[in-house]
């Protein structure tokens, strides 16, 4: 079994992944608004596992 330290640094590193892809598409010139919202349900989905 995994331990759930390791579920949790996982989490942690999904949504910071996330959150910073989702700042560079925001910095984009073209909007990829999709893409966008994916990330951020990913980091809303993350730090609700977290919290």
């Amino acid at each position: 079994m995994i331990p759930s330290v390791l579920i949790t640094l996982a989490w942690v590193f999904i949504a910071i992944r996330c959150g910073v892809r989702f700042v560079h598409l925001l910095n984009r010139k073209s909007q990829d608004w999709l893409e966008m919202l994916f990330q951020f349900s990913v980091v809303l989905i993350a730090l609700s596992f977290l919290l």
